[in-house]
């Protein structure tokens, strides 16, 4: 089954500079590429994100991002210093990129499922700003970050 969702995010994730700048996001401030790829995919259809659907949406992939994502990735770089494991690190990234995909496939469906979010102008910062604002509340350390990641999705 198709999902846009996802096609966007390998499409942007392969672009220079949106790797590093989510991985920097997630490893400095621990918040969700996922999320963050959705936020500037919701930004294509000029739809603003709310506290309230990010909150929902959180809600819903928490239990998978906990319990597989994670879980996998930090197993494959837990081996990332075993060369003798690079073949079984490979498999463990492809079934973490498969869990990925699957929450995106939840989140898809979230989106479908969601009210209608209100209509924007530009909304790819306020977007990101959002996610960043849930996953670090009360702090602003992220401000130039989400700069950054936002200026490499417009190129």
């Amino acid at each position: 089954m198709s999902n846009p969702l996802w096609e966007f995010s390998v499409h942007n994730y392969a672009r220079d500079g949106v790797a590093e700048s989510c991985l920097a996001l997630q490893d400095g401030f621990g918040m969700d590429v996922n999320l963050l790829l959705y936020a500037a995919w919701v930004a294509t259809a000029d739809r603003s994100l709310s506290a309230e659907h990010l909150l929902a949406l959180r809600a819903l992939i928490a239990p998978w991002r906990g319990r597989v994502v994670r879980p996998l990735r930090a197993l494959r770089q837990e081996w990332r210093d075993y060369p003798v494991a690079s073949a079984i690190r490979g498999k463990i990234k492809d079934l973490e990129l498969l869990a990925e995909r699957q929450q995106q496939a939840m989140m898809l469906d979230f989106y479908h499922n969601a009210i209608e979010l209100p209509a924007a102008k530009s909304p790819l910062q306020q977007n990101l700003q959002q996610v960043a604002q849930l996953s670090c509340p009360g702090s602003d350390d992220w401000v130039g970050a989400i700069a950054g990641l936002t200026l490499v999705l417009r190129e």
